[in-house]
């Protein structure tokens, strides 16, 4: 399956609570939103959370358990309900499934049981999603040569998407080794990339989301890892599985990759529904973005994702136009940044995006552009249109 199952498990037994969420961290696709320790009032707490699968003990207490599932078929009816028990008692079974239940599940279960469980009861689950998402829900920054400003790119893109109270969006940096999204941002992160990774597996949404650090634009920031030792040590599958999971609990990550084209950064590539490739219309780097663009047409689909934005539009005395920009890299240009030294000079003097060092700038109306053609506003989050802004996305 694509995405992640979240489940919210309820059991007030504490050794049967932690068996099972063994048997749940033991499904990759799955994901523990919330554990709730008794089954009292909890109907309104799961229709909160709004799981793909909510998971109940029933043997310390069948009669509460019962009324339970009863509760959250009556309240949240898309949340598939699984009861779990070591007693495989037709009478149990059969009063399960009058509450609402559709399956049961007997214990002790191995993780593949519950898998194909969990995937035949949530797979076509429709509107599951607890999370409004609108456009892209990953976004792949890169660049093909040093100092093309694609960290900048990445930046403003969130900040600028973050100011949206409607959507929140988590900037990750990919750059392991030399990432620069804290310096840009002027933060202290209190958890890096690697410190999430060790043990995303025992967070929730919340606890997650309370993890990561949050800029004072609003944008959820995860920036790499301070040693560099510890880069080494991110295993690109487990990655993959966080960014599934990440999905669950975000509309839209943006992610700031390296150039060095490391293993996070083809996890990066592969999950992203968009990849902003930022050229400058200089020849190295036109060359450069041409030789990646071909190492993306071997795999699959993935050269049709890719978007490319011209930065610095304009800076160069003797710059390649952009009709042979499209010629040499066989791709049409998505946006254009002009140049704009003195605005992107604040912005690093300050240790701020644009939004806040140059917010009345053409360059950060740009930005509000570009974020706005890859992921249209609502009508009411757009009572005041900018004449223009989606001309060239519609």
């Amino acid at each position: 399956m694509k995405d992640v199952i979240r489940v919210v498990l309820i059991d007030p037994s504490e050794p049967s609570r932690t068996s099972l969420q063994r048997l749940v961290q033991g499904v990759a696709s799955l994901w523990t939103a919330e554990v709730l320790t008794t089954c009292q009032g909890m109907a309104g707490r799961v229709a909160e959370i709004n799981p793909d699968l909510c998971v109940i003990g029933l043997d310390a207490a069948p009669a509460q358990a019962l009324e339970l599932i009863a509760q959250i078929h009556a309240t949240a009816p898309s949340v598939v309900v699984l009861p779990a028990s070591a007693t495989a008692d037709s009478a149990l079974i059969l009063k399960a499934v009058r509450a609402g239940a559709r399956e049961f599940l007997t214990l002790p279960s191995e993780p593949t049981e519950l898998h194909e469980i969990a995937a035949r009861l949530c797979t076509a689950r429709e509107g599951r999603k607890s999370i409004a998402i609108r456009g892209p829900q990953i976004v792949a920054v890169t660049g093909a040569a040093g100092g093309v400003g694609s960290t900048s790119v990445a930046v403003n893109l969130a900040a600028s998407l973050a100011l949206r109270k409607s959507q929140e969006c988590l900037l990750l940096d990919f750059d392991l080794m030399f990432g620069a999204v804290d310096v840009c941002l002027d933060i202290i992160p209190d958890n890096t990339l690697s410190t999430i990774l060790q043990s995303f597996d025992r967070l929730d949404q919340t606890l997650l989301k309370r993890s990561l650090t949050r800029h004072r634009s609003g944008l959820y920031v995860l920036p790499h890892p301070v040693a560099m030792e510890d880069a080494a040590k991110i295993d690109p599958e487990s990655l993959r599985r966080f960014l599934m999971l990440l999905k669950s609990a975000f509309p839209a990550l943006v992610i700031d990759t390296s150039k060095g084209l490391q293993a996070s950064d083809f996890v990066a590539f592969e999950m992203a529904d968009v990849i902003l490739a930022v050229v400058t219309l200089d020849l190295t780097c036109l060359r450069n973005t041409a030789r990646l663009l071909n190492l993306f047409r071997q795999f699959d689909g993935m050269v049709d994702r890719v978007k490319i934005v011209v930065n610095r539009a304009g800076s160069f005395e003797n710059e390649i136009s952009l009709s042979k920009a499209e010629e040499t890299l066989k791709a049409s240009i998505f946006r254009q940044i002009p140049n704009a030294s003195k605005p992107f000079q604040a912005s690093r003097i300050k240790g701020a995006p644009l939004s806040e060092a140059a917010p009345g700038t053409r360059v950060y109306q740009d930005f509000l552009e570009l974020a706005g053609a890859l992921w249209p506003e609502s009508p009411s989050e757009n009572q005041k249109p900018r004449k223009g802004l989606f001309a060239a996305f519609f």
